[in-house]
């Protein structure tokens, strides 16, 4: 491993930037949880799990108010969807003309540096990596218009509830074809067919009750001292029966054809939702798991509204759900205690609701092991991912967008960071959420799921990356030309004024390198710096002539960015 990994790896379980004590508790539901940010650093180390990064306007508006006001008013604002500003973008007006996947991530940075609803983007991401659909898969590559459709449905129930984002999920022409739903057929012996189990055997792995049973706090059911399998190779075989018949519906204004199971004459219409032709939907009985049947004799879409409501009230999907957003928003290893307080609000959000989203995703940050951070606990926090990383610049030091075409290297950023939404390279997303590199996380049993796209070169390249944006792309740069469409540039005019020396001055203003300091760490460190980390860009400041404040800007901000403590998340 190299020293930058094994400093990565360090750093989760050190504790080498501690966050501050939270204020003004509350207690309710039996636990304690901070009701408002005790200073800027934690309004941003808040704004840091909630959103795609702090900046200075949105942690002076958190910490004048409270967790829940926010909270509330985020649930309030209306979804920012992708698919109408993709085809404006692109001056299309036919909902069934083709756009460009490329159109599509030009619409997630856009949401990710300024949409107003950041806490149902951020979380919308977060699910499109446990409810996954990848352009790298099953005909849907550069299909911008499926995979942005399939995207607002995310955006659409993010902060609504999982049953209703798992039905949609399912009859999603784009999760269709990826997991090969659509079209799929009764078994018929006499052609030797037999139903597609692809969607049937993950939509239980993956998206509702995994593996395992589970007890409530996420750890494994034992009996006998060995872990209980959730369902067998029957189920699946069961389940796969349920899903067929399904096929798309075809496009606005044309003449839906009877029969489209052989070949699909018409478009296929992929905001709509698949649709059910029953002479291919398989009618006998299906036995599930814990002794779940379903009748024969039952249409395709009830039977599959039925198998889906014995999925969602199965008792895991409350400690499976809750735990993945645990470490997609919060920390990579929560404590069984903290999952199961998170699992009783998806379970029961206070009005007998269950699946409640909004009440579930409030709980994760409203924790108190998410506001203090489990006390200190060496094992807390999270790698960033690398897309996390880079929003999170942007958003801190005010990124500026003159041109709504995506720059070459945005556009494959894939290549630079390992990482782009709807992008991954299979169902299981980029990294799995129980991988651990080994090592030192390895006795504790600790895991680092982000980590699985961590390697030597991608370090460099990450380095690089930022070099680049800080050091080339800012506003007033080489790169703030003509010939560099769509990059955004980062603006540092306002830190270079606050550390450059007064006239007739030979230094910065006194305490100017630290007060710089002390900004960089609010807003990328949730105002955590190590000494030793704060000593070292200090010196190296101080090795820039004073008359260079970009200079002295750059250095902070690239050293701060690229250190180990901001990649990860505390």
């Amino acid at each position: 491993m190299s020293v930058l990994l094994r400093a990565l790896v360090l750093c989760a379980v050190a504790g080498l930037c501690q966050p501050a004590g939270a204020a003004d508790l509350i207690f309710r539901d039996g636990y304690e949880f901070a009701a408002r940010p005790s200073s800027r650093g934690e309004a941003s180390r808040f704004l840091t799990q909630a959103t795609f990064g702090p900046g200075d306007a949105e942690i002076d508006a958190l910490a004048a108010s409270s967790y829940a006001a926010w909270i509330d008013a985020q649930i309030a604002l209306p979804p920012s969807y992708f698919l109408p500003y993709m085809r404006s973008q692109a001056g299309i007006t036919d909902p069934l003309q083709p756009i460009p996947f490329a159109e599509f991530l030009q619409a997630w940075f856009v949401r990710a540096l300024s949409a107003p609803d950041q806490l149902r983007q951020r979380v919308a991401f977060a699910l499109s990596e446990i409810l996954v659909v990848s352009e790298r898969g099953n005909g849907l590559d550069n299909d911008g218009l499926a995979l942005g459709a399939y995207y607002d449905i995310l955006l659409r129930h993010a902060l609504g509830n999982y049953r209703d984002l798992l039905e949609d999920v399912t009859l999603s022409p784009a999760m269709g074809r990826y997991l090969s739903m659509y079209r799929n057929r009764k078994p018929d012996p006499a052609d030797n067919i037999q139903a597609d189990e692809n969607y049937a055997r993950e939509v239980m792995q993956l998206f509702s009750i995994g593996l395992v049973k589970l007890n409530r706090d996420g750890t494994p059911l034992l009996v006998g001292g060995q872990t209980v399998a959730t369902y067998d190779g029957d189920v699946v075989r069961n389940l796969a029966r349920v899903f067929t018949g399904w096929a798309c519906h075809c496009g606005p204004g044309q003449q839906c054809v009877p029969d489209p199971f052989p070949v699909e004459p018409f478009t296929c219409s992929t905001e709509h939702e698949l649709v059910p032709y029953e002479a291919y939907h398989d009618r006998d009985q299906k036995r599930l798991f814990d002794g779940i049947v379903l009748p024969a004799g039952s249409d395709a879409r009830p039977e599959l509204e039925r198998a889906l409501d014995a999925l969602f009230l199965h008792p895991n999907v409350a400690p499976f759900v809750s735990r993945q957003l645990i470490q997609r928003l919060v920390t990579s290893n929560p404590t069984p205690a903290y999952v199961e307080r998170v699992a009783a609000v998806f379970e029961n959000d206070g009005h007998g609701v269950r699946g409640n989203l909004a009440a579930t995703v409030s709980a994760i940050l409203r924790d108190r092991e998410a506001r203090e951070g489990q006390r200190g606990s060496a094992s807390f926090g999270k790698v960033r991912e690398p897309l996390l990383r880079l929003s999170a610049l942007w958003r801190a030091f005010d990124v500026v967008w003159d041109d709504d075409e995506l720059f070459p290297d945005d556009r494959d950023i894939h290549e630079s960071h390992n990482q782009a939404p709807l992008r991954s390279p299979s169902v299981f997303n980029f990294f799995a959420p129980g991988y651990s590199p080994g090592g030192v996380l390895a006795a504790p049993g600790l895991v680092a799921p982000e980590m699985q796209i961590v390697t030597a070169n991608f370090a460099i390249r990450l380095a690089n990356d930022v070099s680049n944006r800080v050091f080339w792309g800012y506003r007033g740069g080489p790169m703030d030309d003509p010939q560099f469409v769509g990059v955004r540039l980062v603006r540092l005019a306002r830190w270079e004024q606050s550390i450059r020396p007064a006239a007739g001055a030979t230094e910065a203003p006194p305490g100017a390198l630290d007060g710089l300091l002390d900004r960089c760490a609010e807003l990328l460190l949730g105002g955590q710096i190590s000494p030793a980390l704060r000593s070292r860009v200090r010196a190296r400041l101080l090795a820039v002539p004073a008359d260079e404040p970009l200079r002295r800007v750059q250095n902070a901000i690239y050293l701060i960015a690229t250190s180990p403590e901001f990649a990860v998340q505390r």
